[in-house]
């Protein structure tokens, strides 16, 4: 039986989130409806100064999370080290998770980008996480980004039934691997 769940682990900068795009494309193409949220890093010179969430559902983007020099209101809360995140940002990708969930069917893939230290305490994306999760009976794909140190949170989230792949996002034969076997 194919996997119902992939995982896509490494460090920053190894390509996760351009993995996650090139799924969603293929998702896409193949007739899936798509939702959640794609993190795309900003720089400026080489320096990350944040990341800015994408919506493949609806095309969307918005800053998500940044550098605190760089933004400024009462939407941008404490993450870690120099790095704000944006509550409106946050809960704009819940809802399509959550959307996602109550749409779930064979042709539905939820992305989340990126499962990390919010989640892992039951906040950020983790909502409308869980709500997927709970809906995959009904079928569908979930794309969970996240570093190597994450994946046992994220594989705990799940029951011994769910078939769920593990891969490096920048492994050489990635696509060879991964073949037609998720989407």
């Amino acid at each position: 039986m194919n996997p119902q769940v992939l995982i896509v682990h490494g460090p920053i900068g190894s390509g996760k989130s351009n993995r996650a795009e090139q799924i969603t494309d293929r998702a896409k193409v193949n007739g899936y409806r798509v939702y959640g949220v794609i993190s795309r890093r900003v720089l400026r010179g080489t320096e990350t100064i944040g990341y800015d969430g994408y919506y493949p559902q609806t095309g969307k983007t918005q800053k998500m999370v940044y550098t605190a020099s760089e933004v400024s209101g009462d939407m941008w809360k404490p993450l870690r080290g120099p790095f704000m995140y944006n509550e409106e940002a946050i809960r704009d990708a819940n809802d399509s998770l959550v959307e996602a969930a109550h749409l779930m069917d064979e042709k539905t893939l939820a992305v989340v980008d990126e499962y990390g230290y919010l989640e892992a305490r039951g906040y950020g994306l983790y909502p409308g996480l869980s709500r997927v999760i709970e809906s995959l009976l009904g079928g569908g794909r979930l794309l969970i980004l996240c570093r190597a140190d994450k994946i046992d949170n994220v594989l705990r989230l799940f029951n011994r039934e769910t078939k769920v792949l593990v891969m490096e996002a920048n492994m050489r034969d990635f696509w060879d691997s991964l073949g037609d076997s998720f989407i």
